[in-house]
């Protein structure tokens, strides 16, 4: 097995830093191996089959074009899940994970109807699924490939979960039921296209650029979008829950503000980046 890890550090050296290396290493032999990191500390002078070393070789390649490692095992963790990702799925962060976990602190136990708004890999609507039994989950999404891998998570994680193929930029939401949810979740594009130089290679190289990027000239073209189709499909005191570019939070507060939204909140993620936005449709008066 040492073999194998100083091969991966060969390889990897002069592209990841050692830390990262270490992790990359952990999730390479749990993935074939099912080796715990005290498993991979205890059975270092392991002799690997062949079959097993050359995996580990093929993948050390792969890494070394900057290909994420989750394309390369077909998986993502995100809040304690599994979830399935290919190319053409937005690999889950750890700042969707935050979005998630607002969501249920401030939802337990309630019987919602909660719609996640682009979907990709289903990691929100799955999630909340699971975490929020009593409510009725829904998620849209455009593209058939990532659906397929969407409603594959559901079926494997045992979610009630119903995927809707829609385009949430052009589809006319007056033909849906008005005032019949609770929450609208997304975590739409928001890079910038002149964010691009700031973007790590495996990032560009590899990710869907329509899950990623929106025009320079018009950076909450999602976000406007959604908060007009939000004051017809919530009911009075559903909420918008965001997640956003970190430049754009007092844009996008003002927006949804002169769209008609009360108790508009920026939420800062572990980073202290303004990261989430909520937003609350005001009841009617008189």
């Amino acid at each position: 097995m040492q073999q194998s890890i100083d091969l991966l550090r060969h390889k990897l050296g002069d592209i990841y830093p050692p830390g990262e290396i270490s992790g990359l290493t952990r999730m390479i032999f749990e993935a074939l191996c099912n080796y715990t990191p005290t498993d991979i500390l205890l059975h270092k002078d392991t002799i690997l089959s062949e079959d097993i070393h050359r995996k580990i070789e093929c993948i050390a390649d792969r890494l070394s074009r900057q290909e994420p490692i989750q394309y390369i095992l077909g998986f993502a963790d995100f809040c304690g899940y599994r979830f399935d990702v290919a190319p053409g799925v937005l690999i889950p962060r750890p700042e969707t994970a935050e979005l998630v976990t607002l969501i249920i602190r401030g939802n337990k136990g309630k019987r919602l109807c909660i719609a996640d708004l682009g979907t990709g890999s289903g990691c929100i609507a799955v999630t909340l699924a699971l975490a929020l039994p009593l409510s009725q989950v829904e998620a849209w999404e455009l593209s058939p490939a990532a659906l397929d891998i969407a409603e594959r998570n559901a079926r494997k994680l045992n979610a009630r979960v119903r995927f809707v193929q829609r385009d949430i930029l052009r589809d006319n939401v007056a033909e849906l039921p008005g005032e019949s949810l609770d929450i609208i979740v997304s975590n739409p594009p928001y890079i910038r296209a002149c964010e691009r130089a700031d973007m790590s290679d495996n990032v560009l190289a590899y990710e869907p650029h329509e899950a990623l990027f929106v025009p320079d000239e018009n950076p909450l073209l999602f976000y406007e979008k959604m908060a007009r189709d939000g004051m017809y499909l919530l009911k009075p005191g559903g909420m918008l829950y965001f997640e956003i570019n970190e430049t754009q939070g007092q844009n996008c507060a003002h927006m949804l503000e002169s769209t008609g939204y009360e108790r508009v909140g920026i939420v800062k993620d572990l980073y202290g980046k303004d990261r989430f936005i909520t937003a609350t449709k005001p009841y009617r008066h008189g």
